[in-house]
């Protein structure tokens, strides 16, 4: 997980996106401390599936042309272990400033690829019905998955307008040139994450 400098501009950048994004949730759809306590309650049991999720999240992904096409040949090894690394972080917790900052981060981090907000959120669906299929599971964990994936689209969607208003505070420019210049952007989050 990323560690981020909240004093610099794009530390603040990405604390803006998950504060504006948190507000603009109603409590009562955003994932809680509650949602966080039933994702430890039934983490054995979630963790026991990580490989047929990131098996089958990655089947999908590259059977279907358009979000196959954002991946580089050979690059599936490296992506399954990010999202296996992803998925059981996130079901030992904790949920905590750190982690939503990361989550803003690998949200718009998928602009620069190419992945879409609906690929985003697609992937999210079928994340929760695998898990609810699979386990027929209470529904109180449901919920919780639910809440979890709209407020990780949330910060992904809300990253991506922020990052647009960010770039066009830089220059008034065309939409092919604010594209590059949003992943000019991104590119400078990106290596001021690996300096730390």
């Amino acid at each position: 997980m990323a560690h981020f400098n909240l004093g610099s501009e794009v530390g603040k950048l990405l604390l803006n996106i998950v504060n504006t994004t948190m507000d603009q949730i109603p409590p009562p759809a955003r994932f809680s401390d509650y949602d966080a306590q039933v994702l430890v309650k039934y983490r054995p049991l979630l963790e026991s599936m990580t490989e047929d999720v990131v098996k089958g999240f990655y089947d999908v992904l590259f059977s279907h042309g358009p979000t196959a096409a954002v991946f580089q040949p050979g690059e599936r090894p490296l992506r399954e272990r990010t999202l296996r690394d992803w998925w059981v972080r996130t079901l030992r917790g904790p949920f905590d400033e750190d982690y939503w900052l990361w989550q803003a981060y690998v949200g718009i981090i998928h602009y620069r690829r190419g992945v879409t907000p609906p690929m985003f959120m697609g992937m999210w669906g079928w994340i929760i019905d695998n898990v609810i299929r699979k386990l027929k599971v209470d529904p109180e964990l449901v919920s919780a998955l639910v809440k979890l994936g709209v407020t990780q689209s949330s910060l992904m969607v809300g990253g991506y307008y922020d990052i647009v208003e960010y770039a066009l505070s830089k220059v008034d420019i065309g939409s092919d040139l604010l594209r590059n210049l949003t992943i000019s952007i991104l590119e400078e989050l990106t290596a001021s994450t690996k300096k730390q």
